[in-house]
């Protein structure tokens, strides 16, 4: 899938999710760099996990920002390891 459609499905997104879109790419983005953000808190990493035996499973875990006044973390689902890139 392109970004062309990718846009064309956020688009029609509300704005809560499509804040969520962009922080969880946000850090997907720095997860790829496999460096941190230049201050503060990390934004992105890719966990792998085992699961019963089976895997290893990626998750994108991303910081999501302040509620409450206390760190909030997302996590995505990236699919068996290694993740297929999509071109």
């Amino acid at each position: 899938m392109g970004v062309d459609k990718i846009f064309q499905a956020a688009v029609q997104l509300p704005a809560t999710e499509l804040s969520e879109l962009v922080l969880s790419l946000q850090g997907l983005l720095e997860a790829q760099r496999e460096r941190p953000a230049a201050e503060g808190q990390p934004q992105g990493s890719i966990e792998l996990k085992m699961i019963n035996g089976c895997g290893p499973y990626a998750y994108l875990r991303y910081y999501k920002g302040q509620k409450n006044g206390r760190g909030q973390y997302g996590s995505k689902y990236l699919g068996k390891w290694p993740v297929q890139k999509v071109v």
